[in-house]
């Protein structure tokens, strides 16, 4: 590139990242409290909180845990200059998360990782985030995500085909670095191999260092510390990597390739239900902040539900046999095929691996957000502009609505006919939120249900990975919920590749 064109490089990155760090024109703004003082719950201290944080010397998840335990179902913590209500009450949750979703806003967990995600669907606000969402939908119907399985399994298989009996792995690595694959694949008609390592370790970095700056609450000092402006050279990085597949779609478009993805869908869109916005499409800025949030979206939190699933496999061996042995049943054992999707109805148990993982590590363990007027929560006035949290980590643990709450049953999600149903174990909606609510409730669902329990069946058909002895296994929790130390697992192989067969792009 000569000095021109490198020149205008930097001015448009700039210009991206400057976009980034502005909220949409239609953002709403926290209304004036006109409450005067008010009495709030007892909660920990928030000096002790953001250090913990900060010296890593405990985990979000643990510190919101024991504040909950502590303190009852709504508790205040004043941190960062905020005043933070951790609500974990079932009923509480659904009123402030979906009865009352229109009176807040996102609140200030995502609003760190702006930078990262720019105004994509999971920061964007108002009218701007139903206008995304309108685009991006169709993407994410049924028979968009049954035409995807057989990538997913494909690149499954191919993945595992690296494998070798007695190996030892990091399964976080193999579970990042398969789902980035199958991401690239399916909705951007892209090969992202090559780029899955630098790739997933950069967006684990960014997560984890911007879940810690987030404590600070102060944005210009996260960009003036060293470590904000390392972070902020690493998304430029993955930007480099976004617009080359932006810029490629683009270029195949005005040659006339069509390419049958969701970003191609997302190109050639047009809003027909907007006032202000009818008939416009997207932006690079605005491809480029989806295409980010659908790689953290469709890849980060698949990926660690997968990990959490061999781990809690390999520490409850029974449970490993019993779905083999569902496997064997449905894919064959002499000749064991590739499952497709028209399998999952007749794969419960391995369904239900997946629903009881997520149950006990969600991937997106909290939910945050900022009133825009005065509330009432339970018993307790809540100031406009107050920071709501909703947490799936501890509601999905609760022993009030939970048997057995913090063990791994998969079976509490089998009815009485032993078809995988997620209101079998008779919990309240609130309990159960691993992709939200309402109108913010995960666009791709579907895809990671799908995805996860393809993956799982592909790979647990013909392995068995066991956690090397030894290894401590703990969490660490940024944006999404992740094994702190990774899971080294040793590979045992279940069937010889001499017994599967390939494939089959057409089986359904």
């Amino acid at each position: 590139m000569n000095r021109q064109g490198s020149a205008r490089a930097t001015r448009e990155a700039a210009a991206r990242a400057s976009a980034r760090r502005k909220p949409p024109v239609d953002s709403p703004v926290p209304a004036p409290s006109v409450l005067g003082r008010v009495a709030r719950p007892s909660g920990p201290s928030g000096i002790r909180v953001v250090l913990a944080l900060l010296t890593r010397r405990d985990t979000p998840n643990r510190i919101f845990e024991a504040a909950a335990r502590a303190h009852g179902p709504v508790t205040h913590i004043h941190m960062a200059g905020e005043h933070v209500y951790l609500v974990s009450d079932p009923d509480l949750v659904t009123e402030v998360f979906l009865t009352r979703a229109r009176e807040v806003m996102k609140g200030r967990g995502l609003q760190a990782a702006r930078p990262l995600l720019g105004n994509g669907l999971l920061t964007s606000e108002g009218e701007f985030h139903l206008r995304q969402r309108r685009l991006a939908q169709p993407g994410f119907h049924r028979e968009r995500i049954e035409s995807y399985a057989s990538t997913m399994v494909s690149e499954s298989l191919q993945h595992e085909g690296n494998w070798a009996d007695g190996a030892q792995v990091d399964m976080v690595d193999e579970m990042t670095s398969l789902t980035f694959a199958i991401v690239g694949r399916t909705l951007f008609g892209a090969d992202l191999t090559g780029d899955a390592r630098t790739f997933g370790d950069t967006l684990a970095d960014l997560m984890t260092g911007f879940g810690q700056l987030s404590a600070i609450g102060n944005e210009r000092i996260v960009r003036a510390l060293p470590k904000g402006r390392r972070l902020l050279a690493r998304v430029e990085d993955l930007d480099h990597v976004v617009q080359r597949i932006i810029d490629e779609h683009r270029a195949d478009a005005a040659a006339g390739i069509e390419h049958d993805d969701l970003l191609s869908w997302m190109i050639s869109s047009r809003d027909d239900e907007g006032s202000s916005t009818y008939g416009t499409a997207m932006s690079d800025s605005q491809l480029r902040d989806e295409v980010m949030t659908m790689v953290l979206a469709g890849h980060e939190t698949t990926a660690m539900a997968l990990s959490w699933a061999w781990w809690l496999l390999s520490e409850n061996p029974d449970v490993a046999e019993r779905i083999h042995a569902e496997l064997t049943s449905v894919l064959g054992k002499a000749h064991l095929r590739a499952p497709n999707f028209d399998d999952i109805p007749r794969l419960p148990l391995t369904h239900a691996v997946v629903a009881e993982t997520i149950r006990l590590y969600p991937p997106a363990w909290i939910m945050g957000r900022r009133t825009l007027n005065d509330m009432r929560i339970g018993e307790w006035d809540v100031p406009s502009g107050s920071i709501v949290l909703g947490p799936p980590w501890i509601l999905h643990r609760d022993p009030a609505y939970w048997d057995d709450a913090t063990s791994f049953v998969p079976d509490r999600w089998l009815n009485g006919d032993g078809h995988f149903d997620e209101t079998a174990p008779g919990q309240p909606r609130g309990a159960w939120i691993p992709f939200g609510f309402g109108n913010r409730r995960c666009i791709g669902e579907q895809f990671a249900w799908t995805e996860a329990v393809l993956v799982l069946a592909a790979l647990a058909s013909r392995w068995r990975p066991e956690l090397v002895p030894g290894s401590v296994v703990d969490t660490t929790a940024a944006v999404t919920l992740r094994p702190r130390h990774g899971l080294p697992m040793t590979l045992h192989r279940r069937a010889r590749p001499s017994q599967t067969s390939a494939p089959a792009m057409d089986e359904r």
